[in-house]
């Protein structure tokens, strides 16, 4: 293997690993958010998980008490809406810093969008490999068939 492609696959193997250190460490820092949203009646907080999942209700005060059991779902259910969207705006926000380096497509429809991520630039970083004269590129294949 000559010297210049030996480079081009360093480069290109040097670009990936500080891509792939970038993206475990903005999942990583994902996984262990948690969102709490209060009830705009001061009745009721929800937390969430990372995964959108409840992991805490707390009833705030008695109020609850004198609500209808439809009231206190309702409730309950807007509050927990407004949690999943907080969850979903700082999943989008903190993947969202990662575009102009990786060219991830986010999506946040819903609790999963950890689970929708697409695409974190594996062209780009095969560029190298895929120039003219790279191991990747059509003209190397003729070289060598």
């Amino acid at each position: 293997m000559n010297e210049s492609l030996r480079q081009q696959i360093d480069q290109a193997m040097a670009e990936f690993e500080k891509q792939r250190e970038v993206i475990v460490k903005a999942r990583d820092e994902i996984a262990s958010i948690s969102v709490t949203a209060r009830s705009k009646d001061r009745v009721v907080e929800v937390t969430l998980g990372a995964d959108g999942k409840p992991t805490g209700l707390r009833f705030i005060g008695t109020k609850h008490q004198s609500m209808s059991g439809k009231e206190l779902a309702n409730t309950i259910m807007e509050t927990m809406s407004r949690a999943h969207q907080e969850l979903s705006s700082r999943v989008y926000s903190r993947f969202g810093e990662l575009t102009p380096t990786t060219g991830a497509q986010v999506s946040t429809d819903g609790p999963d969008a950890l689970d929708r991520l697409e695409g974190f630039g594996l062209e780009e970083l095969l560029k190298p490999l895929k120039a003219p004269g790279g191991p990747l590129s059509p003209e190397w294949g003729e070289r060598r068939a």
